[in-house]
């Protein structure tokens, strides 16, 4: 049993218990970890080589500390010998021999064997301390210990050199230096001993020794005063000091209390004892706690007073059992003798482990009473007590003789309680091991620190990634609340779609920061999943699963009509359409259904190719019809990203089905069964051969091909089916089109639960047929990257920092999607152009060695004859349909002559690109710098969007076919425009401000305030401050032409945006509309009397010529009529036409009527003077329209009213700008400037909106000369 908890204790098991759960930790939490398997498998696998390490190392130094003191010892034997006398070298050299067999012995012994050299390392060291003839090696003889070099019952090797004075005793399981009685209490040859304890704490660094056995005879404590054990203890407490403090341990002290057999009656009393009882111990172990001196006493007085007790109890049961013999009287009187002990041990042991400031207070681990040999002659203790006490005389002598020899109470006191204690030794703290100690604490908190920090870190960042997904949930519901259109449910399954996109990254491989096992991502992802997949359901499944089960009751009701699979291919060619509908008299389009409608109801069987091409075929005209206000192609974005995330998860075990109609599937199925038997056999095979194609390899779609990174920036709405992928031809379509050609097929559709079998071979020959069904895979292989490029779109930025942003990924030579895109499609379509091939071989032959042999040993290449020869000319081997729908990517990849590959060349722009919009970024206020971009790219000059799309049209696109061009143009050119449409806003923007700086601010401040623009001012704008603003030379009009320039288009007074790739400026539309009444020449009132410059006439101020006729005014005798200076007088009598003139700057401006009553009254009816007179005073009368398109006006004023008929006759505003619009005709009056002239966003095809600008004015001048007379 004490072997066996030594066992479990023993620190090397401790460490195997300690690695394998470490081991078990990583396999078992590599799920909370979110580590793969390997990985776990990994760090175990270090932490067993790290722990097998250190294991190794620590056998190596033990090793090395074995033979280190083995040698240590030989060395102190060859100086011993030099040292010593002529006469004592036989001795020294006999001592020293024996030493070395001592050695060899050990190192031979059961534990050598199993350590090895390090034997003298691993086992425990002792010293024992005492007084000369203090039972010491005695004891240790006789412990019962066994002595393996025990040659002849001399157990005992005497030392050399520095431990001439000791004596070695080596055990199996452990080494006892006896430092002899003499050197314990002398100094002599102190130097070489204190070298032999530097050396030995050189060797064993962590514990030179295990532990001090301090002996002391009971014959010498009770045969001497009270002073000669207090005078020993100081002196061996001294040595134990020394000890200490060169060995810097604190090993524990076992304080034996030798010869006790001389204590009388210890013969009489122990005599019948057996040997089990005599190998106990008998003493008692102090729990290994450094108390203090007064705590160590009150122990000691304690566990003595319990062995006398001990002895009190034994000896009335040994009186007991003597009942009717003589009984020894050692019975009775060895407790008293023993106890009579007690003063002295007491004052030795206080005295031994005494508090002393100025030593390191010995460790007491026990107190133990042993008996080597029983020879003594002993004179009882407590007889003479009791003489003196009671004055008694003593009767005869006294003594008593003892003869035994026997060992008592030693051999379990070494094996069970001194060896076992080998690690409880502990090293004493240096200022060095203090500080390397401060160190480590302050290391281990600094690692503690960090991981808590590390912790925290991760748990607070886990909360922020929580409240962002609720915060993208909570935004979800918020865009379809009170809302049931097909937008507001698309956007909410993007936002969904988005967060749950960087969930499922973030499982594969997610930060530090959310990381150190806190990452809670996993359960996050698992309720969006299945909120996306509802929400998937609602929109796609559901309308898809009605429409296509709308077609199959069509292809069922029609089944008669069904047509054969040749016909309806012939039709759909001559149709032409890329997206055409299904057709439910086309076999093909039925049977495709029915196969998407069976693998939308169970994961058996899914196809993300086919599923891809069907779901968008019967999902678009649902998505068509509840479009609403939705733009088109946000929506086909939208779709085109749900379509392919949600394909990408056909996977997941929770991935969404829908429940069929299981008699629809049967009718159908009898229906397309009926058509399909008559198919050729070559198309049931290649059906085949596709179906198992597309199952053994993984599909492409553009997000897998970019990576997560640069999903979100390139979308696509097309996934290519693994069967029509490049490994898919070489490793399985290829092998079986041959083996298809050559034998017998055995094929089974799942679709209409048939078995054939097909024997191609019947048909022709085996070339014959394997071109044949090689023509049909590559005919769909074709189509099917078409529609892939075709679906590629590059993400809409919404701000000029997501520009940037997205930019530096476009723009990156390296790493952009754009060139993975075009390299990858590449890859996968040249498989089947015979000129890449030829151009591929010749650059192979250019290698390094053909280099060496041109330029270092000046040899011409030699001719190099392949199948595919490079110098063959070029109708060797026919391109194939898909090496001719996709020749234009070789172009772009294929280095050129002494040049890189156009696609390089391509990315290095768009990294120019990159910088230029990073350079506005830096500006801080981007909106200057992107003015000027716009300006530069639609000027073509100094401008690297223009510099690219150049380099597209000119370079990367020339002389390709126009299929071709209309597959690759969009790629290469959609970054640019959405680089376009980012800088538009900043521009704009800009716009505003100079337009806010230079035209709406100084309007407002100086003539909003004043007449015309405000009605009902006092104050006259006038003719100078007007033209200032609007007019041909105005600031509305140098606005357009300076800061505005090269961004719009305009014909005479009308402006429209000008566009680049259709993207252009967004112009507000009152700017378009009132534009040309602004920039007009200036007329009546607001005419500068300079003429020229305002009115943009040649010579003179344009002019209105009007014509009056007055009419009765009852009450009246008459009245005059004056305006800027010319009178009409009228009586009431005939009424004529009277010409006028407006303005007529003869005169003194102003309009006037005054009338005359019957009383000679003289009332002013209207008085208006100044330059807008005529203009107020017509706005003040009361008109009506006459149908010789006249008015007829009447001002009234006390009791008098005037009427008059005014017919304008010329106009000179009117002949000039006859095509004006409608808002035009209020000339000055009451104009409001627009706060800003250009929208946020850009605009396309904004040449309708100009058209309303251009309108022709349906009003007469009248409307135009009264400021919009009505």
């Amino acid at each position: 049993m004490f072997q066996f908890r030594n066992y479990l204790t023993d620190s090397r098991f401790l460490s195997f218990i300690g690695i394998a759960a470490i081991a078990a930790f990583f396999f078992l939490g590599a799920n909370t970890l979110k580590i793969a398997l390997v990985w776990a498998a990994i760090a175990s696998g270090v932490v067993v080589t790290v722990w097998l390490s250190v294991w190794l190392y620590r056998k190596r130094k033990a090793r090395k500390a074995g033979e280190d003191i083995g040698s240590m010892l030989e060395q102190q034997g060859e100086k011993a010998l030099k040292k010593a006398a002529p006469d004592a070298s036989a001795e020294i050299l006999a001592l020293r021999q024996r030493m070395l067999d001592a050695v060899k012995t050990i190192k031979t012994s059961k534990l050598g064997q199993m350590s090895g050299a390090e034997a003298l390392y691993e086992l425990p060291w002792y010293m024992t301390i005492g007084n000369p003839a203090a039972g010491k090696s005695t004891a240790i003889v006789n412990s019962g210990l066994k002595f393996p070099f025990d040659d002849g019952g001399n157990a005992i090797i005497k030392g050399i050199g520095g431990t001439r004075n000791c004596d070695w005793f080596f055990t199996t399981e452990g080494i006892l230096l006896d430092t002899a009685g003499r050197y314990s209490i002398h100094e002599e040859d102190r130097e070489e001993w204190l070298g032999f304890l530097k050396l030995l704490k050189k060797h064993r660094p962590r514990a030179p020794i295990n532990g001090i056995i301090v002996t002391v005879s009971i014959g010498e404590l009770i045969g001497n005063a009270p002073g000669f054990a207090i005078s020993l203890a100081k002196s061996l407490r001294q040595r134990v000091q020394e000890l200490t403090e060169k060995l810097e341990v604190f090993a524990p002290v076992y304080v034996l209390f030798t010869k006790v057999d001389l204590i009388p009656g210890f013969h009489e009393f122990f005599v019948d004892l057996d040997w089990n009882e005599r190998d106990r111990v008998w003493g008692a172990t102090i729990p290994y706690e450094r108390a203090g001196g007064n705590d160590l006493i009150a122990l000691f007085d304690q566990h003595f007073d319990e062995m006398y007790d001990g002895l009190r109890a034994l000896s009335v049961a040994q009186i007991s059992r003597q009942q009717g013999e003589n009984t020894p009287p050692g019975l009775l009187t060895f407790p008293s003798e023993f106890a009579a002990i007690k003063p002295a041990l007491r004052a030795f042991v206080a005295t031994l482990f005494e508090d002393n400031p100025f030593q390191f207070k010995p460790v007491f681990r026990g107190f133990y009473v042993t008996s080597a040999i029983q020879t003594n002659e002993v004179t009882p203790v407590a007889n003479d007590r009791i003489l003196r006490k009671f004055a008694l005389q003593g009767g005869g002598n006294g003594q008593v003789h003892a003869t035994l020899s026997h060992g008592y109470f030693l051999k379990e006191l070494f094996s069970k309680v001194i060896f076992p204690d080998r690690n409880l030794v502990r090293q004493h703290t240096t200022k060095h091991k203090a500080r390397i100690r401060q160190f480590a604490v302050l290391g281990t908190l600094c690692l503690l620190g960090l991981g808590l920090g590390g912790w925290s870190w991760s748990y607070f960042n886990n909360l922020s990634l929580l409240a962002n997904v609720e915060q993208d949930v909570a935004k979800a519901v918020r865009i379809q609340e009170g809302r049931i259109d097909l937008q507001s449910r698309l956007e909410a399954l993007e936002i969904i779609q988005d967060r749950l996109a960087q969930l499922e990254k973030f499982n594969e491989d997610h930060q530090v920061s959310i990381g150190l096992g806190l990452y809670q991502g996993g359960r996050m992802a698992e309720v969006l999943r299945r909120e996306y997949f509802a929400g998937v359901g609602n929109v796609m499944l559901v309308p898809v699963k009605d429409n296509l089960e709308a077609f199959l009751y069509d292809v069922n009701a029609q089944g008669d009509r069904l047509k054969a699979k040749g016909e309806s291919k012939q039709e759909a060619k001559q149709t032409g359409s890329q997206y055409k509908a299904a057709s439910p008299l086309d076999v093909e389009d039925g049977y495709n259904a029915l196969k998407t409608y069976l693998m939308l109801s169970s994961h058996d069987h899914i196809d993300v190719g086919h599923l891809s091409d069907q779901i968008a075929r019967f999902w678009r005209s649902w998505l068509e019809s509840n479009r609403g206000t939705m733009p088109r192609e946000q929506m086909i974005r939208l779709a085109g990203q749900i379509l392919t995330f949600h394909l990408e998860h056909a996977n997941d075990p929770e991935w969404p089905t829908i429940a069929n109609n299981v008699v629809l599937v049967d009718e159908v199925r009898d229906r397309l069964r009926q058509v399909v038997r008559g198919m050729p056999a070559a198309e049931r095979v290649y059906a085949e051969i596709k179906a198992r194609a597309s199952t053994r390899f993984a599909p492409l779609t553009v997000a897998n091909i970019v990576g997560p990174e640069n999903s979100q920036l390139v979308a696509g709405s097309h996934v290519v089916s693994g069967a029509f992928t490049v490994e898919a031809w070489r490793e399985y379509v290829q092998n079986a089109i041959k083996d298809a050609a050559t034998n017998e097929q055995s094929n089974a559709d799942w679709v209409l639960k048939t078995s054939t079998k097909d024997d191609l071979t019947l048909e022709g020959s085996p070339e014959q047929i394997q071109k044949s069904l090689v023509a049909m895979y590559k005919r769909d292989y074709a189509e099917e990257w078409k529609q892939f490029v075709q679906g590629i779109g590059i993400t809409t930025f919404e701000t000029f920092p997501e520009a940037v942003a997205a930019m530096d990924r476009l723009g990156d030579p390296q790493m952009s999607p754009v060139g993975t895109l075009i390299k990858v499609t590449f890859d996968q379509t040249a498989w089947d152009n015979p000129a890449m091939a030829n151009l591929r071989m010749a650059r192979a032959q250019k290698g390094f060695v053909e280099w060496f042999k041109r330029s270092v040993l000046q040899m011409s290449p030699s001719r190099v004859q392949l199948d595919v020869n490079v110098s063959a000319k070029q109708a060797e081997i026919p391109m194939g349909p898909i090496g001719k729908e996709f020749a234009g990517f070789g172009r772009l990849v294929i280095p050129r002559d002494k040049g890189e590959p156009l696609v390089d060349t391509y990315l290095k722009q768009l990294s120019k690109l990159r910088t230029r919009l990073n350079q506005l970024k830096n500006q801080g206020d981007p909106g200057p710098g992107a003015l000027k971009l716009m300006r530069e790219t639609l000027d073509g000059s100094n401008s690297e969007m223009a510099e690219t799309l150049r380099f597209v049209d000119e370079q990367m696109l020339t002389g390709l076919p126009d299929k071709q061009r209309a597959v690759l143009r969009p790629l290469l050119v959609r970054p640019l425009l959405q680089s376009y449409a980012s800088v538009i806003k900043p521009a704009s923007a800009e716009l505003n401000k100079t337009w806010v700086a230079q035209v709406y601010e100084p309007f407002n401040r100086k003539l909003a305030i004043k007449y015309p623009f405000a009605g009902k001012s006092n104050i006259e704008a006038s003719p100078v401050e007007i033209a200032q603003m609007f007019g041909p030379e105005g600031a509305v009009s140098k606005f357009v032409e300076t800061t505005m320039g090269p961004l719009v288009v305009r014909r005479g007074n009308t402006i429209a945006p000008r566009t680049w790739g259709d993207l252009g400026l967004t112009l507000q539309t009152e700017f378009i509309n009132d534009f040309a009444n602004w920039v007009s020449p200036l007329e009546g009132g607001a005419a500068n009397d300079a003429g020229g410059a305002a009115t943009g006439a040649g010579g003179g101020q344009a002019q209105t010529v009007f014509m009056v006729r007055p009419q009765p005014s009852p009450g009246t005798t008459g009245y005059v009529i004056e305006i800027d200076g010319q009178k009409l007088s009228y009586r009431n009598g005939l009424a004529q036409w009277a010409n006028f003139v407006w303005p007529n700057p003869s005169s003194a401006p102003g309009a006037k009527i005054v009338a005359t009553t019957f009383e000679g009254k003289v009332v002013e009816v209207v008085n208006i003077p100044g330059r807008f007179g005529l203009e107020k005073m017509i706005n003040a009368a009361k008109r009506t329209r006459q149908a010789d398109e006249s008015f007829h006006m009447v001002w009234a004023a006390e009791g008098v009213e005037v009427g008059v008929d005014l017919k304008v006759v010329s106009s000179a505003q009117v002949q000039a700008s006859g095509g004006e619009s409608g808002s035009s005709r209020r000339g000055l009056a009451g104009i409001v400037l627009p706060a800003t002239v250009v929208a946020d966003s850009a605009s396309r095809h904004l040449a309708a909106t100009t058209a309303d600008a251009s309108a022709a004015a349906s009003e007469s001048g009248t409307d135009k000369l009264a400021g919009g007379v009505q």
